[in-house]
């Protein structure tokens, strides 16, 4: 089964446009569905997808993630299935991310927020405003 061009385009336009927002990233998780990762099968040789090529052409290294092994995309799967469950309560995507990154407290991280959990001074910063200042 090939990917359809539509799906492709799409595929390649949001990591496009995630370069271009965020820089290049020098590698890159994805599962194995066909708008990532041509499989070989009975009568028909490995190729390259849409993708692949669009990968190396941006000196981005593909990591596949293992066959029947959930844990691999586990926290990515947990986040999209949390943002198709709340992102109706909120007014865009940004104000979703920035919901979870700043103000919800994940249990993973001990109770805190992945933005503050980075941060070496972590204790200091008490109202999530003070992050407006920042830029």
């Amino acid at each position: 089964m090939a990917c359809s061009p539509r799906r492709c385009r799409s595929t390649r336009s949001v990591l496009k446009d995630a370069i271009g927002r965020h820089g290049r990233p020098a590698s890159i998780l994805t599962d194995r569905g066909i708008q990532f990762y041509a499989v070989e099968a009975e009568n028909r040789k490995k190729g390259l997808t849409e993708f692949e090529p669009f990968l190396l052409r941006n000196q981005v290294r593909q990591m596949l993630g293992r066959v029947s092994h959930p844990q691999t995309n586990g926290k990515v799967e947990k986040l999209f299935d949390e943002f198709e469950k709340e992102v109706k309560f909120f007014s865009s995507v940004e104000e979703w991310v920035r919901w979870y990154n700043v103000i919800k407290l994940h249990g993973a991280l001990d109770l805190k927020r992945p933005y503050y959990a980075r941060m070496p001074q972590y204790e200091s910063l008490m109202d999530p405003s003070m992050l407006e200042a920042l830029g």
